[in-house]
C-alpha cells in the first residue's frame, strides 16, 4: 500500500514554489501557455529592494497531485524593469525577451501584473532573504 504522507506534507502548504535562474525562465513557460491560447500572466510584486516575478500554473502530470498549484519564480535584486509587457520572441537568431509598455508585430506579449502584496497562497518560504 502506497504512502500518503508526501501528499500530506503538500496538502498543509498553499502552493509548491519552484525558485528559477532567470526572469527569461518565467517568460518562457508564459509563452508556451500563449502558444496554447491560453494568457498566463506574469504577477510582479516590488518591495524591500527586490522584485519577485512568478506565474501559477497546475500541476496535471501527476495522479496524486493533479490540480496542486505550482508557483514558478524569480527573485532580483535593484529596482524592479519598467514596462507593462514581456515581448518574446524566437527566430533563426535565438531567443530575445524584452521588458515594453506595449506589443510590437512579430513578438508574442506576455501581460504583466503588478501587486501591491503578495497574495495569501504563496508559501512564505520563497527565498526572499536570500
Amino acid at each position: 500500500m502506497e504512502s500518503d504522507e508526501p501528499l500530506s506534507y503538500l496538502e498543509k502548504r498553499k502552493a509548491v514554489a519552484v525558485r528559477v535562474k532567470s526572469v527569461s525562465d518565467i517568460v518562457k513557460l508564459a509563452a508556451i501557455g500563449a502558444a496554447r491560447m491560453t494568457v498566463l500572466p506574469v504577477y510582479r510584486y516590488a518591495g524591500g529592494g527586490r522584485t519577485i516575478y512568478f506565474l501559477q500554473t497546475v500541476f496535471k502530470d501527476y495522479y496524486r497531485l493533479y490540480g496542486l498549484p505550482v508557483i514558478y519564480y524569480y527573485v532580483e535584486r535593484g529596482e524592479s524593469r519598467k514596462g507593462k509587457y514581456i515581448l518574446v520572441k524566437v527566430d533563426e537568431e535565438g531567443e530575445k525577451i524584452e521588458f515594453s509598455q506595449g506589443s510590437r508585430p512579430g513578438w508574442v506579449p506576455i501581460p504583466i501584473v503588478d501587486l501591491e502584496e503578495l497574495p495569501p497562497f504563496l508559501p512564505e518560504d520563497l527565498g526572499l532573504e536570500s
